[in-house]
This record gives C-alpha cells, sequence and structure tokens, in this order.
C-alpha cells in the first residue's frame, strides 16, 4: 500500500479523502440515484460482464451492480485515488461478504483515474459517476477510460448539470453577507455543460458519433427538512462561512432553511440535474 498513489494537499480528491466516513450521507443520496440510473442503461450489465467502477469513492456504483445479482455476480474492478475511500468501501465490502478469501470478483485499489494501470482492453463496461469534473486532467483519464476497454466496451459517465443546492446556499449567504461573493464549489464551472463532456470524451478517443447524452433530474434530500438541512449545514458551513462569528454562522443555518422554496421544504428534496453519457468503443 505504501507505494499507492495519495491525493495532492487542496485537491478534490484530498477533500474527499478527509470526508469519506460522512460522504454519502453529505451527497444527500443524489449520487446513488444517479448511479441507479446508470444501470438502467443499455447495455446493461450481466453476469458475464468485467466492470470498471473508476473513481469509485465509497463504493455505491459497485453496491449497486451487486444489488442486481443476488447468486451469480460480474467481475467488478474498482479504483479511487482516496484512499479512506478505498479503506472504508473494502471494509464495508468484507463485512457484507464481496471479498473474501479465495475470490477474486471484486478488487478494489488505490488508483489515480488519470493513470489506470489495467491493462488495454479489458473491460466490457466502465461507470465513472461524478467523478470527471473533479479530476485536474480530464481529457487524461478519458483516454484511460477509453483505453482499458474492450472494443465495442461501453462507458457510462455522469458530470452535473445543475447543482441545486447552490441557490439556497447562496441566498442564504448573502441575506447574512449582502456584499460577500458567493461561494462556489470546487469545480470549475464549463463542467456544467454537456459541450465540455463531449469535448472531453472525444479527446480520449470515444468517436463523436458513438456518444450519447442526456439529462436525469435527481434529488438531493433528507428524511424531513430538519434532516436536509442538517446534511446541508455539514456539507457546506465551513466552506461558506468561513472567517465568520459564530452568531452570524448559526444565522446562515436559519436562513437557509428560509431560503428553501415551499415544494423543497414539503418534500425536504432539492432538485439537482446530471448529464449522462454513454460511450462505446
Amino acid at each position: 500500500m505504501s507505494s499507492a498513489p495519495t491525493p495532492a494537499p487542496g485537491t478534490a480528491a484530498a477533500a474527499f479523502d478527509k470526508s469519506s466516513d460522512a460522504y454519502e450521507r453529505m451527497t444527500g443520496g443524489c449520487t446513488r440515484e444517479v448511479a441507479q440510473f446508470l444501470l438502467t442503461l443499455e447495455p446493461k450489465v450481466e453476469t458475464s460482464s468485467i466492470i470498471l467502477d473508476n473513481a469509485c469513492g465509497t463504493g455505491i456504483m459497485t453496491s449497486e451492480i451487486l444489488g442486481l445479482f443476488p447468486k451469480a455476480k460480474p467481475k467488478i474492478f474498482a479504483a479511487d485515488l482516496a484512499p479512506s475511500m478505498v479503506a472504508n468501501f473494502s471494509n464495508m465490502a468484507r463485512a457484507k461478504g464481496w471479498i473474501k478469501d479465495g475470490y477474486d470478483g471484486l478488487m478494489i485499489s488505490v488508483m489515480d483515474a488519470e493513470d489506470l494501470t489495467y491493462p488495454d482492453n479489458t473491460f466490457t463496461h466502465s461507470y465513472t459517476n461524478l467523478g470527471f469534473p473533479f479530476f485536474p486532467q480530464a481529457e487524461k483519464a478519458a483516454a484511460h477510460v477509453y483505453r482499458t476497454l474492450k472494443v465495442g466496451g461501453t462507458a457510462f459517465i455522469s458530470t452535473w448539470s445543475k447543482l441545486g443546492y447552490l441557490r439556497p446556499v447562496h441566498e442564504a449567504q448573502l441575506r447574512v453577507h449582502p456584499d460577500s461573493k458567493p461561494w462556489e464549489i470546487p469545480m470549475p464551472k464549463e463542467w456544467l455543460t454537456k459541450e465540455r463532456l463531449v469535448e472531453v470524451l472525444g479527446k480520449g478517443g470515444f468517436e463523436s458519433g458513438k456518444i450519447r447524452v442526456q439529462e436525469r433530474t435527481v434529488g438531493y434530500r433528507g428524511k424531513d427538512v430538519d434532516d436536509l438541512i442538517d446534511i446541508m449545514k455539514a456539507s457546506f458551513r465551513d466552506y461558506v462561512t468561513n472567517g465568520w462569528s459564530e452568531s452570524e454562522k448559526e444565522q446562515w443555518v436559519e436562513e437557509l432553511r428560509n431560503s428553501l422554496r415551499e415544494e423543497e421544504t414539503a418534500m425536504a428534496r432539492v432538485e439537482m440535474v446530471a448529464w449522462v453519457a454513454v460511450a462505446q468503443k
């Protein structure tokens, strides 16, 4: 493990590494909802499939795949640059019996998406769920996805089109500090466009005629509105209110609640929209 890559300080991967214990809660379930949608797309996974779960995080994509196969399961290789994500995923996989002695159906590794070490022409299906906007060299990562796919294999790649939580986060911030610059997530805004996704896949080697992109609406949600506020508080307050007084931080939380629209409060859900690309080699 000592020779495995580690995230560079200050990068998105380093931030994910620090937040791995609470990662899925902080996503409000929207990442898993996108993963579930990816698995409805053709060509669907079969028991004979050989799958890459790229930038796997805590194993959301893999867990959804394995949940489709109560008996014989496809072979999955999962990789992420954040060591704590991989450790948490591995512990969960062992507890569920997905990793056991003498069984190589699931292999989890610390690996950089921009420098995959799998052989050429390995995978029938390659999933990168909401990882690409955070890769420093996305074209290089796309080239590795292309390289490691079998000829005729398919890549499923999702990015964000609309980050619905930003509106209430920004409204709450400006109600407390009207002259402040709205906080932004560490993701280039160009990644919110379909064009950026298609461009990166093209530079990675995929032919434009073999790339299909659609939108998918999902929810960033809590069990109830109090839970939703707690999730958003845990996810964003330290970033948005950095340098503020304690009373201002508490005021931001109250204004966050006031910034939710009526239907968002009633459903404890903020709308998110993903771009979903299906690209064949």
